[in-house]
């Protein structure tokens, strides 16, 4: 937790934070697609990133209540 960071900011920061990750697997599968290399572990890891977002949102949504 940054200083002067609630608990409500800091899990909408970490919420930001994974939705650019998963953003810049999806340029890396994008790459990964163009030049001819599988793509299953690179999807696969996508798929646990967009999970654990979810369940960010989850815990971001019961702080803001």
């Amino acid at each position: 937790m940054r200083v002067a960071e609630t608990a409500l900011e800091m899990e909408a920061r970490h919420v930001a934070e994974q939705e650019r990750r998963i953003a810049r697997q999806k340029v890396l599968i994008e790459h990964l697609r163009e030049i001819g290399v599988p793509l299953n572990d690179a999807r696969n890891l996508l798929g646990s990133m967009q999970y654990s977002l979810e369940t960010m949102r989850e815990h971001l949504a019961t702080l803001q209540n």
